[in-house]
């Protein structure tokens, strides 16, 4: 018997409030399981715009706020600052670490 052939049909499109009902929907359902990156965390600034998990970070953080107050971004803001300029690597030691990556990048393609 061949193979059967469907077509595919066209979803309806989503009222705004649908859309924004879903999403709250699932952002709770992540932050009731405790599944989401901790806000502010390098996790958490790669999740895009659209991902629930990064609503329920915000939520988790705004909750932590509202409970223990400006003393929260005080610490968020103290582990996202950069580190001191004495601390960060040099120029040199940047452009010897990029040196290392080609030398890498070279030995595997050779190796292939």
């Amino acid at each position: 018997m061949g193979a059967r052939l469907t077509v595919a049909q066209e979803q309806p499109e989503q009222e705004p409030e649908d859309i924004l009902r879903d999403y709250w929907a699932a952002a709770k359902d992540r932050y009731t399981d405790y599944d989401y990156p901790r806000y502010g965390t390098p996790e958490w600034r790669e999740l895009p715009a659209e991902d629930p998990r990064k609503m329920a970070g915000l939520v988790a953080f705004a909750e932590m706020w509202r409970k223990y107050g400006d003393d929260i971004t005080t610490t968020l803001n103290q582990a996202m600052a950069p580190p001191p300029l004495w601390q960060r690597a040099t120029e040199e030691a940047c452009a010897k670490a990029f040196k290392d990556i080609l030398a890498q990048q070279r030995h595997r393609k050779e190796a292939a």
